[in-house]
């Protein structure tokens, strides 16, 4: 009886021995879990670093760890930096956590839009580097980002013979700093005086004018004949009507940017701006010829109307306006000295 009991109780201390064993060999086994427990700054911002660290745990038994940060687009890291980390043995300790920190800092492209981005951490147990011939897992975790950029938009506000006012609006979220607009060298338009002007700083919503004086480009070509050699053409082509523009500005991160812009503005015969073509300049010209012309018929239609009624009298007034004429020049019948001199020599 002794016998079986003792048996009995033996057998009992071994089973709680085994499976204390066994808890301890799970709780130090080889059982990885990664977190992504920082992010600085969050949301994390375009053309500037965001700081990541990852927590590794359940490294107990593992032989080893390693890690890789598989970037895609809009991240990337500076050309010093390495992707993987690895961890020699584990990182257990009596009465502390298994726990592994892997920090990165990672650079945000500077056209990235705002949104959450896929990032990927590989991973395998061992510490080799390779992760091209040894078998791996991955884990996926969103980074967010938020857009710092402002966005704009324009008309034609008045244009002149030789003159354009462009109305500019901030129509996006944020305040564009620091605004200058620009008109770039183009095929169709060139300024005749600055290209640039300082607007300064428009809140969204904001909206600006700005003046240019500008004329339009003529195309000067070659024509060659035959029989009298190279000839300069002037010819007048029909290029594009749109005026380019560029708006400079500086974003609520410090970084400047640049919005390429175009609008539509009509021209007659794609010929130069300054008084010109049918610009007002010409047209105004053209109206006071017609005007004299008018007054010259008046006068006529009145002189002779004049005339008929009495032929006489003008007569008698055209005669006084000769003899008043031959009278005011009394040189007209004397003869030159050079003449009498000449009329001496032949005698």
């Amino acid at each position: 009886m002794n016998n079986k009991l003792f048996t009995l109780t033996s057998i009992v201390l071994v089973l709680a021995f085994l499976s204390i064993g066994l808890v301890n060999a799970s709780s130090n086994s080889c059982n990885p879990t990664i977190k992504l427990v920082n992010q600085d700054p969050s949301p994390a911002i375009p053309n500037d670093y965001v700081k990541v660290i990852f927590e590794i745990t359940g490294l107990g038994d593992c032989e080893g760890f390693a890690i890789k940060l598989n970037l895609e687009y809009p991240f990337s890291l500076d050309s010093n930096s390495s992707s993987v980390q690895t961890l020699e043995g584990n990182p257990f300790a009596l009465d502390y956590r298994n726990v592994w920190m892997a920090p990165y800092k990672i650079r945000v492209d500077p056209a990235a839009f705002d949104g959450d981005y896929n990032l990927k951490i590989d991973y395998h147990e061992g510490n080799s580097e390779d992760f091209i011939y040894t078998t791996y897992f991955v884990k996926d975790f969103n980074i967010t980002i938020k857009d710092s950029r402002t966005s704009f938009d324009a008309v034609i506000q008045e244009a002149t013979s030789s003159e354009v006012s462009i109305a500019i609006a901030n129509i996006g979220k944020y305040t564009a700093n620091s605004v200058v607009v620009r008109i770039p060298e183009q095929d169709s338009f060139t300024t005749t005086g600055v290209d640039g002007q300082m607007v300064g700083n428009l809140e969204s919503g904001d909206y600006t004018v700005v003046g240019f004086s500008i004329s339009s480009k003529q195309i000067t070509g070659f024509s060659r004949n035959v029989t009298r050699g190279t000839v300069p053409l002037s010819t007048s082509q029909n290029l594009s009507n749109n005026l380019k523009f560029d708006v400079y500005y500086t974003d609520n991160i410090g970084e400047r940017r640049i919005i390429n812009m175009e609008l539509p503005l009509k021209i007659a015969n794609n010929s130069s701006m300054s008084n010109t073509g049918d610009f007002p300049g010409r047209r105004s010209s053209s109206v006071s010829k017609i005007i004299w012309i008018v007054v010259a018929i008046l006068l006529i239609v009145v002189g002779l109307i004049l005339y008929r009624k009495n032929p006489e009298k003008m007569k008698n007034f055209f005669k006084r306006i000769k003899i008043k004429k031959k009278n005011s020049n009394p040189n007209n019948n004397k003869i030159p000295d050079w003449v009498k001199n000449s009329k001496k020599r032949e005698k």
